[in-house]
């Protein structure tokens, strides 16, 4: 991977929320952007093709701390359960085939909080080559790849993998806590 290429997106995304809140036009237009112009930088998409993607590749970041840029794939259908990025925000850029993308509203339960939820479908779209979605703290969210092979860039404001969020059951009418380390 082209590191240089890497450390400038890095930064660039990090300066566009240096004087204000991640929002979608700062971190979801302009970071759009960046990444787009990113993945065209030579080498980039060959290198990205080459990663092993079984598991989320952490392109930049350190573990357990700060804005992570991740790689993430799917070579199999999926479908992912409704669940939020705790405190916070994430941008999904898309590079290749498509991430069919749910968020939802919850209307029974509290903002945040593990415990009895109903959720309602509030938007659903696909996420093609080039674009991406931007979603501000606990946001509930779902992903599906009904037609794989996909490949995508997701960056977060922190590693989520030490973060405290939700995953939501639709079917038990419940949130609970989600917290990997």
């Amino acid at each position: 991977m082209h590191d240089q290429y890497l450390d400038k997106l890095a930064d660039d995304i990090m300066s566009l929320i240096e004087d204000e809140k991640p929002s979608e036009q700062n971190i979801g237009t302009r970071g759009t952007a960046l990444i787009n112009d990113f993945i065209h930088k030579p080498g980039v998409q060959e290198s990205l093709a080459q990663l092993d993607v079984a598991k989320k590749v952490r392109l930049w970041g350190n573990k357990g701390s700060g804005m992570q840029i991740l790689w993430h794939g799917a070579d199999t259908p999926k479908k992912g359960s409704p669940h939020d990025h705790g405190q916070s925000w994430a941008l999904y850029f898309q590079v290749t085939g498509v991430t069919e993308m749910t968020t939802y509203d919850r209307t029974v339960g509290e903002p945040g909080q593990p415990g009895e939820a109903i959720l309602e479908k509030i938007d659903e779209r696909d996420v093609t080559p080039g674009k991406a979605m931007f979603f501000g703290p606990q946001v509930i969210r779902s992903t599906q790849h009904s037609s794989p092979p996909a490949r995508w860039i997701r960056v977060t404001g922190t590693d989520l993998d030490f973060a405290e969020r939700l995953r939501f059951s639709i079917e038990r009418r419940e949130a609970v806590i989600e917290k990997r380390n």
